[in-house]
């Protein structure tokens, strides 16, 4: 709703009275003003208000007419916030007099209830609000915001004495300057409002029960159907507006609406500005309603959204240039960062393979350097090999001997083995290929049988094992 406001001011007029209240976005809303409507506080205060909007600086919210708003607590059959939002203006138009079409409307937060979605919606008609609208600059006031009575002050009776438990009925009593307000709920959840189209300080004193007698016929039913609704024996009711500072009728109006114990009446710390300090918080939050958009709109705050998307679109374009620099500076880097590896992965290619080495063909040439250099080398690294095929024979023949085994043939490979000769026995044959098969050698042996001299005649053949 707001246009980034840091201040802002909630006005109310009281018979005679102005109570204005401010509020800045980490302050408490309180009262700067409460004097005389025609005293020089009032008019210097004003004055000041006026420049503030005028600038840009400040906010100024007024409530619409409240017998001229009309609130509904609204309905969606499915579950989804999102569908919800679709259909509210077709549901607030069946509970709308008027058309949908020629109102200001307002759509408070949704939220999904018993397999449905609810949210309170306030609407008043298009010609009612310049009307209202005219009439507030005909008296130098021109507001800004144009809040809806009701759903403002709910909020803040809220905030302001909290419900201890979360289905706990609960009523709010608004006595104005011209009009008085029963608001009923559960918790903070607003259920309805009821507008009655008269005040006590609008009456002459000795008037005054005749607007208890009103007050009394109309609202005595609504609090009992209330308690009916909420399955409750008993709820509280808040009193507030200018007219709760006055005792006299406040205790003429308690106890008219007496009903055993079902009502707890209770009193607001500062009653008569609850509105006023209600529509400063919620115009400088941003999260309160505001009927004056479109042709309705003041002029300054259209100036401060301009300013405001100017300000967004050029915080965009910096950062979209900062990017786009970030991104170029980025790529030259990388760039260098490429060439530099590019030189280190040539100058190395060209130390293994030759001078000549075509850009993109490094591994390839490599490796195909490194497989002829194996082939080449290959008979010198056999030769240099400290385990190689003598040393294999050596310790083959080392070991016949140590069994006192006859070798008439040896043959050795890096990969295979034969022998062929004779033993003392069969057991010294097989002790000579547990030793062979301990250094990695599968054998397989044959005894064909003996020699003249009755030795054991043997035949081994090999083959080496790769270990995984």
């Amino acid at each position: 709703m707001g246009a980034g406001y840091k201040l802002a001011y909630g006005l109310d007029v009281a018979g005679e009275r102005l109570i204005v209240a401010q509020a800045s976005r980490r302050g408490v809303p309180h009262v700067v003003v409460a004097a005389a409507l025609e005293s020089d506080e009032a008019r210097q205060v004003l004055g000041t208000i006026a420049r503030d909007v005028q600038r840009g600086t400040a906010a100024l919210a007024v409530a619409a007419p409240a017998v001229q708003t009309v609130v509904r607590r609204l309905r969606a059959p499915f579950a989804s916030v999102r569908k919800a939002a679709r259909v509210w203006p077709s549901l607030l138009d069946v509970e709308l007099p008027f058309p949908v079409e020629a109102a200001a409307c307002a759509f408070g937060p949704a939220r999904v209830e018993n397999d449905g979605t609810v949210a309170i919606a306030a609407a008043i008609r298009h010609v009612d609000l310049a009307a209202w609208d005219d009439r507030c600059r005909a008296a130098g006031c021109e507001p800004t915001h144009a809040d809806a009575e009701v759903l403002a002050l709910w909020e803040q009776l809220a905030l302001e004495v909290p419900p201890v438990r979360a289905e706990q009925p609960r009523a709010l009593a608004w006595l104005g300057a011209d009009h008085a307000v029963l608001i009923r709920g559960r918790g903070t959840e607003c259920m309805a409002a009821h507008v009655l189209r008269a005040s006590p300080m609008a009456m002459a004193p000795d008037a005054r029960p005749s607007f208890g007698d009103i007050w009394a016929s109309r609202m005595s039913p609504i609090l009992a159907a209330h308690l009916a609704e909420t399955e409750s024996t008993e709820l509280t009711l808040w009193w507030g507006g200018p007219a709760a500072e006055d005792e006299v009728v406040m205790a003429d109006l308690r106890r008219r609406l007496s009903s055993g114990a079902a009502i707890r009446h209770e009193d607001l710390r500062q009653p008569a500005s609850l509105l006023a300090r209600a529509l400063a918080r919620r115009a400088v939050a941003g999260n309160g309603v505001n009927f004056k958009t479109g042709d309705c709109a003041h002029p300054a705050r259209l100036r401060k959204e301009a300013r405001a998307r100017r300000m967004a679109l050029g915080s965009v374009a910096a950062a979209a240039v900062l990017v786009l620099a970030l991104n170029g500076g980025e790529a030259v880097w990388r760039q260098q960062q490429d060439a530099r590896w590019q030189e280190h992965l040539t100058t190395a290619a060209q130390a293994i393979a030759g001078p000549i080495i075509p850009r993109g063909q490094e591994v390839l040439m490599v490796e195909r350097a490194l497989t002829l250099r194996d082939e080449e080398t290959e008979a010198f690294r056999h030769a240099l090999d400290p385990v190689g095929v003598e040393y294999q024979a050596v310790r083959v023949l080392e070991d016949a001997a140590a069994l006192e085994i006859d070798i008439s043939r040896l043959t050795l490979s890096p990969l295979a083995i034969t022998l062929e000769g004779a033993a003392a026995s069969i057991q010294a044959v097989e002790r000579l290929v547990e030793r062979l098969e301990r250094r990695a050698w599968a054998i397989q042996s044959d005894t064909p049988g003996r020699t003249p001299d009755n030795r054991q005649r043997f035949i081994l053949k090999g083959a080496l094992r790769h270990e995984d």
